[in-house]
């Protein structure tokens, strides 16, 4: 597969300007044209990239920060849900977290083709943290192995 590209240059919702740049292979899954699914890898990459930023405010007393940014992510995943709606007009009123819920308590679970695309998902993902796992399992043990030859 081929390598592709894209540049995003927006503004947050404050108007701070931010520029986001991904280069990586677009698998043609979701979508089998115009770059869906390396954005929506992107998008999954940032959101996992948050992990380790949280734990210096944590460490400084602020216990809620996972809850914060958690909330913040379904916000926008509720804005996503509304901003691609057939009738968002329908929508006005209805605060992003509750179509969230209302996607996760109605929509999935009457959907088998979202419920199996789910479940490859987590077994990627299980897969992908098992051989991350054992790569540093390998790296620590050769280390390990260095220091007790010395």
């Amino acid at each position: 597969m081929e390598r592709t590209n894209f540049t995003i240059n927006a503004a947050d919702y404050s108007g701070q300007p931010i520029t986001i740049s991904c280069d990586g292979v677009d698998d043609n899954k979701l979508a089998h044209f115009g770059g869906l699914d390396l954005a929506v890898k992107a998008a999954r990459q940032l959101i996992s990239s948050t992990q380790g930023p949280m734990s210096f405010p944590e460490k400084n007393g602020d216990y809620d920060i996972r809850s914060k940014v958690v909330a913040l992510l379904l916000n926008e995943v509720g804005e996503l849900i509304r901003n691609t709606s057939m009738e968002p007009e329908f929508l006005d009123g209805v605060s992003n977290i509750e179509l969230v819920k209302d996607f996760i308590i109605e929509s999935l679970p009457k959907n088998r083709e979202i419920n199996k695309l789910l479940e490859e998902d987590d077994l990627l993902i299980k897969q992908y943290k098992e051989s991350v796992e054992e790569e540093e399992n390998e790296i620590w043990n050769s280390i390990m192995n260095d220091i007790t030859k010395k």
